[in-house]
């Protein structure tokens, strides 16, 4: 095989022409590609060895009339059998990676999205895999189907769709996961807020070195504000009672006619638009391959059981904050803190009548904020009639709440199982307290009455998790240094939510995807 570096205005179909190749093998070992898709300057592109024989057409082709314009006209040569193209293991297990991202939810997708924008001439090569399968091509609240957020949650909540791991995890019951292309991201809540610049405070960088990459992670994620005349009156009352930070929920939603729902489908979509990569589902990473301290590629196992070897010289693990951790341990990779300081929020779910008068209408979109004084989050949702408060407290990161495998229960990979330890400890249960305690606060504020009914939500439920591979100084302490890489391993890196200090009471996603934007930076700089 041959490589070709694009020109500005290249199609696979002006290609093939000006070097006298086969078009139909062309496109076949261009998969990701169109005929006639106007691609980049820069990009790679395999082309087929003159000797290699020509596909055979079987059925007589006419030649063109005069004039006949192959470049606009020639009709596809090569269709996707999917909504997005996918490689076969076996080609990739022929490339030696630059690059290889296990996992394709927040942060394994906003790495690619970075690399593919950022890398220039350099035309690495890069693979990423997925466990799961192409489940949605886009946020579930796309669909037209599942157009609010209970029809949405009655499919998530199918297990034939994800998975209740929480059945098996007495202590963290209310967890669920997600093994598909976008993970989490295709039904989660949209909420993108910061953490808290204190919170920084327990973490090896600053808020300050964060900060650009927050401003990217939101606009890629079009973050905006959802207002409304009912929002404004109720955020008046919270400001006069002295809630000064509360403010419009910020939402990675683009507003229009038709509102337009983010996740990660977006970021492989804008990566597809700027570099070549190639990509697979269905495709589970067994065990991380090292030797003398780095990193040589990944085990991968199909659908069927038939295993692969992944060549590559950097491999960035975007599993999530259990599966991360379970592929680190099966692979024997050394480190006191991997599986734990497993965190996540302590959750209140609370409603009530809303008590606004006729005339301001709209939706209630509400965030007050955690402080360094007030120890919990409120996000105020609903309309005039009927108003719910979603309340995240900060949870201690504590070495003794943790994951593990269990050795004696092996999945059909026949990597051994994961088993959850988790408890709140007493100043977790202080914050709890003060939680049920603001509900009323709160309501009093906005003039809402009491709420009518509130629970706590089981461990878990959130989606919130964190923690388990942790970023730090201290290899005693930490599972990863301030970019992210595995202490001890070159080349290994973790991109996800496991590699959080701390969270506060925030939402995860936003700061998901601002350190993946850093950590892609940081590996185009190696």
């Amino acid at each position: 095989m041959r490589r070709y570096i694009t020109q500005q205005g290249d199609t696979l179909a002006r290609i093939g022409l000006q070097l006298q190749v086969d078009l139909l093998q062309l496109c076949r070992m261009n998969p990701q590609i169109a005929a006639n898709h106007p691609l980049a300057a820069g990009q790679i592109i395999t082309i087929p060895d003159h000797d290699s024989p020509p596909l055979q057409i079987l059925t007589p082709v006419m030649p063109p009339p005069p004039g006949y314009c192959t470049d606009t006209l020639l009709p596809p040569a090569f269709t996707f059998p999917e909504w997005v193209p996918l490689t076969p293991l076996s080609q990739m297990e022929q490339t030696d990676y630059d690059i290889l991202i296990v996992g394709a939810g927040a942060g394994g997708s906003a790495v690619l999205r970075r690399l593919c924008e950022r890398m220039g001439s350099r035309r690495l090569k890069i693979g990423i895999i997925e466990r799961g399968k192409l489940l949605l091509p886009s946020h579930a609240l796309n669909v037209p189907t599942l157009w609010n957020w209970d029809r949405m949650q009655r499919y998530y909540q199918n297990p034939t769709v994800t998975v209740p791991a929480g059945r098996q995890w007495p202590e963290f019951p209310g967890a669920i996961l997600v093994f598909a292309l976008g993970g989490r991201t295709l039904f989660w809540g949209l909420t993108c807020v910061r953490i808290p610049s204190f919170e920084f405070a327990n973490w090896p960088i600053s808020y300050k070195e964060l900060e650009p990459y927050y401003k990217i992670a939101e606009t890629v994620l079009l973050v905006n504000d959802a207002k409304s005349p009912i929002n404004d009156q109720l955020l008046e009352r919270l400001w006069l009672s002295g809630y000064i930070g509360a403010s419009d929920v910020p939402e990675a939603v683009a507003r229009g006619r038709i509102p337009r729902y983010m996740s990660a489908i977006e970021f492989i979509g804008e990566a597809l638009r700027t570099a070549a990569f190639d990509m697979a589902v269905q495709a589970r990473a067994v065990k991380v391959m090292t030797n003398e301290g780095r990193v040589t590629g990944v085990q991968v196992m199909d659908a069927n059981k038939r295993s692969y070897v992944l060549k590559a010289s950097t491999v960035v693990v975007s599993g999530s904050t259990f599966e991360t951790p379970r592929l680190l341990l099966n692979s024997g990779i050394p480190g006191r803190a991997i599986g734990h300081y497993l965190s996540n929020h302590s959750y209140i779910k609370a409603e009530m009548p809303s008590g606004v008068p006729a005339g301001r209408e709209g939706s209630i979109n509400i965030i007050v904020p955690q402080t360094e004084s007030r120890p919990y989050q409120f996000k105020i949702l609903g309309n005039r009639d009927l108003v719910t408060y979603d309340v995240a407290g900060i949870v201690e990161n504590r070495f003794d709440n943790y994951v593990y495998l269990d050795e004696r229960r092996r999945d059909n990979f026949g990597i051994p199982e994961l088993q959850v330890r988790f408890s709140y400890s007493p100043a977790d249960e202080q914050v709890m307290r003060e939680m049920v305690h603001a509900l009323h606060d709160v309501s009093a504020a906005m003039r809402i009455q009491d709420p009518w009914h509130y629970c706590f939500w089981p461990p878990g439920i959130d989606n919130h998790d964190y923690g388990t591979c942790r970023m730090g100084n201290d290899p005693n302490t930490s599972a990863t240094d301030r970019n992210g890489r595995i202490h001890g391993i070159e080349g290994l890196y973790i991109s996800d939510a496991s590699v959080f200090p701390s969270l506060g009471a925030s939402n995860p996603l936003l700061t998901n995807v601002a350190l993946s934007t850093r950590l892609a930076d940081h590996l185009l700089k190696l």
